[in-house]
């Protein structure tokens, strides 16, 4: 990741490599007064149907999910301050009273992006998710590192200098300052670190943040320019003395007359193979190194000591991409920044032209699936102006992120010969939320049920870790996979059972053991709590970084799960001889919880959508024991707001849902089947009106089956429907209240429900739904 101070690529003095080196800003001429400036991102589109519940999804929040995390007090457009290329450091945490929290400090240059320029850097924390970033957080200087951290298996919070603290000595070492905090980034201390470079180079700059590999060593790419000019590329520095010294592993790219390296981003894969992506510059017009290439990834399958040779990256864009030249199509980008989300899917952030993630979702790297996050160019003026394709991209939970970047950078981005910027000529830091989706919906939401007391946990995982407030029963399902953020035991092996709140047919688990350590166990299930069976998954010899998913054959029946953890060796201190973590766990069901959906998006697997969405964390949802639902409103007089589930065909049905409406004008609830032509058609039709009353629709008239206010409104209810091709039976609340229903229209089979509001005239309608249960 590039860091201040840079050099601008359009000063005189600098020689062909030093500007593949340290430039900034485009050093070759870009398309000027492209109308692709004009379109703003506005996030993933809204269609009719929603993404697939059993395929991945990448989700980018729409403008309600966009914002400033910091706009200098005072600016201006035309009187522009400093705030660009920005970096993430996040920590899991702890409020005062032991909420769990997860820190994002955002940092971000606010000198010049200049050779002489001072450097200076500022910083603002968020401890909600990234939904405000308070000035009162803000500091100067007073954060030494430039560059993102790691928080280590210990606990520390590691950095490095952007830039070394000395010069190439010899040409074969030089010092970088390492940046260490023990208490989740709050301060920080600071201490030389040797690089050995064995290699004959004139400059050396960190290129992102370190990892730590399982057996302890820490490992970070540096780019590098030759004493005499003539080559310029990336390797990986390795440190087994817990990052003091630092000796040449590999050089994962050498560049070449036609190529050059530089900002790398670096990750390992679920499988613990390491993956680079990295800037890539090819000869301009003039046939200097200063023009962007396509990224370049190279891969490690022996910790880093051999590397794949470069190649080009490949990413598809189903929603577009504007490139730089058009008849090309090529992608270009800079300061790759990878991250392995919890749930084991791959992240990569980068940008230029405009900014932009991708996810591989296949362990390896590649098949990218990208879609753009932010737009902020001139439509007259450089097509890379406006926002430089810096930032960073960070975890918040399992499956959703924060990824932040820059508008104008005050040195080149926003000159005032440009004008009609995408967003505005005025320099900020903005965030934007994302979604990463792992397959199936029905993601039990533990944490929530946990906190609410509606679910408990029988373990001897309870060891309290000194230093580590989060290695705790509840770290097991707090979203994230911090090594300390886990349920912990010393001195042997542990139990951990969930008792859950319902008897849940489970469709799949999520789980990582203690994260990049050797681990092993197994899960069970039962219906009692007394008889368990054979396990449902058991996994041996796993070193997980993420969690690794098991999809059971058929749904098991479980009101109780347990996991058995082997004893483990090479333990912590205060831990003894032998341990055992639990990292994260996750349950799915047939129970569609909207847990593992797009935020306030389409919901995933359904079709026929109207004014129909995912909603999370609203106060509504404070009396529901998870944090998401399905939201259907109707302010139209001209459509009918509604949702389609398309699920198996068979002979009966089970549909069971809870229902919160907010304000009742006539929510309506089918089952839709097949009839013996084969199309489809309304099997039952049920409604509960505007007084709370439960009706069924005859064909030709309704019959009221309960008395008015049996649904209040802002309450939670759960209405159930027992189908079958003659008859169908309806209870509220686990109360029957009508039985032998006939259908409205006979089908020959059943297969599909849906919401809706209470007709195309009408409006005022707003439900929230939870909890769909649509079984054979």
């Amino acid at each position: 990741m590039r860091r201040p101070v840079r050099i601008h690529a359009a000063a005189a003095a600098v020689t062909t490599l030093l500007v593949a080196g340290f430039g900034a800003a485009p050093a070759s001429a870009a398309p000027a007064n492209d109308p692709a400036c004009a379109t703003a991102i506005t996030g993933s589109p809204v269609n009719s149907s929603g993404p697939s519940a059993t395929g991945y999804a990448l989700n980018i929040g729409g403008w309600t999910e966009v914002g400033p995390v910091w706009n200098p007090p005072g600016d201006t457009a035309g009187a522009l301050r400093q705030a660009a290329f920005p970096s993430l450091i996040s920590a899991d945490s702890v409020t005062e009273d032991g909420t769990p929290i997860r820190k994002q400090y955002a940092r971000f240059s606010e000198g010049a992006d200049t050779a002489t320029a001072p450097s200076r850097s500022g910083q603002v924390l968020s401890v909600d998710g990234g939904t405000s970033w308070p000035a009162s957080t803000y500091t100067v200087d007073s954060v030494p590192p430039t560059n993102g951290a790691i928080r280590l298996r210990g606990g520390t919070l590691l950095s490095y200098s952007f830039k070394a603290a000395d010069g190439v000595g010899g040409g074969t070492a030089t010092t970088y300052t390492a940046y260490r905090s023990t208490d989740d980034g709050t301060t920080w201390t600071a201490a030389p670190s040797t690089f050995g470079l064995v290699a004959n180079l004139a400059w050396t700059r960190v290129a992102g943040v370190p990892l730590e590999l399982a057996d302890g060593t820490i490992v970070v790419t540096i780019y590098w320019s030759t004493a005499d000019g003539s080559n310029s590329g990336v390797q990986l520095e390795a440190s087994t003395d817990g990052g003091q010294t630092f000796s040449r592993r590999a050089v994962i790219a050498n560049g070449n007359a036609t190529n050059s390296y530089n900002e790398t981003g670096i990750a390992q894969l679920p499988s613990g193979k390491l993956i680079a992506v990295m800037r890539h510059q090819v000869p301009d017009s003039a046939g200097k190194l200063t023009a962007l290439g396509t990224p370049a990834w190279s891969t490690s399958t022996d910790n880093g000591v051999t590397w794949t040779a470069p190649q080009n990256l490949s990413v598809s864009f189903p929603n577009g991409y504007d490139p730089i030249n058009d008849t090309t199509g090529a992608l270009t980008a800079v300061s790759p920044d990878l991250k392995l989300m919890p749930n084991g899917i791959l992240v990569l952030r980068s940008g230029r032209p405009d900014n932009w993630v991708a996810i591989s979702t296949n362990g390896e790297g590649t098949g990218w699936v990208g879609q753009l996050t932010y737009r902020n160019c001139p439509t007259a003026g450089n097509r890379t102006h406006g926002s430089t394709g810096y930032g960073a991209i960070d975890y918040l939970t399992a499956n959703r992120a924060v990824v932040i970047g820059d508008t104008c950078e005050t040195t080149w981005s926003c000159p005032s010969a440009d004008s009609g910027f995408t967003v505005k000529k005025e320099t900020e830091i903005w965030k934007r939320w994302i979604d990463v989706l792992t397959p199936d919906v029905g993601r039990i939401d533990l944490a929530t049920k946990y906190r609410k007391h509606v679910i408990t946990v029988d373990t001897d995982l309870t060891t309290a870790v000194a230093g580590h407030p989060r290695a705790r029963v509840d770290g097991a399902f707090d979203g994230s996979t911090e090594y300390w953020s886990s349920a912990v035991k010393a001195g042997g092996a542990g139990t951990y059972t969930l008792n859950l709140d319902r008897t849940y047919p489970l469709t799949k688990i999520g789980i990582a053991l203690r994260n990049g350590r050797q681990a092993g166990g197994r899960v069970y299930a039962s219906a009692d709590g007394v008889t368990w069976g054979a396990p449902l998954a058991t996994l041996t010899d796993r070193t997980h970084l993420a969690m690794e998913y098991v999809t059971l054959s058929t749904p098991v029946n479980a009101r109780y799960v347990k996991v058995e953890l082997d004893a483990g060796s090479d333990c912590d201190d205060g831990l003894g001889t032998s341990c055992a973590f639990l990292n994260e766990l996750e349950l799915y069901s047939s129970i569609n919880s909207f847990e593992n959906d797009p935020v306030n998006n389409r919901p995933r697997g359904f079709t026929n959508i109207t004014t129909a969405w995912q909603t999370t964390r609203t106060t509504e949802l404070d009396d529901n024991d998870s944090a998401s639902a399905l939201r259907i409103v109707d302010n139209n007089t001209e459509a009918i707001s509604q949702v389609t589930w398309n699920g198996t065909t068979s002979a009966s049905k089970t549909f069971e849902f809870r229902l919160k409406p907010i304000s009742l004008v006539g929510f309506l609830f089918d089952v839709l089947g097949k009839d013996a032509a084969g199309n489809t058609v309304t099997a039952y039709h049920f409604a509960v009106g505007a007084h709370g009353e439960i009706s069924r629709y005859t064909g030709s008239a309704w019959v009221q089956l309960t008395a008015q206010g049996a649904v209040p409104v802002n309450a939670w209810s759960t209405i159930k429907v027992t189908a079958g091709t003659s008859t169908a039976a309806v209870s509220l609340n686990g109360t029957t209240v009508a039985t032998g229903l006939p259908y409205m229209t006979k089908p020959a089979s059943l297969s599909a429900y849906k919401f809706a509001s209470n007709g195309t005239p009408s409006t005022g309608d707003n439900y929230l739904v939870d909890d769909v249960l649509f079984t054979s």
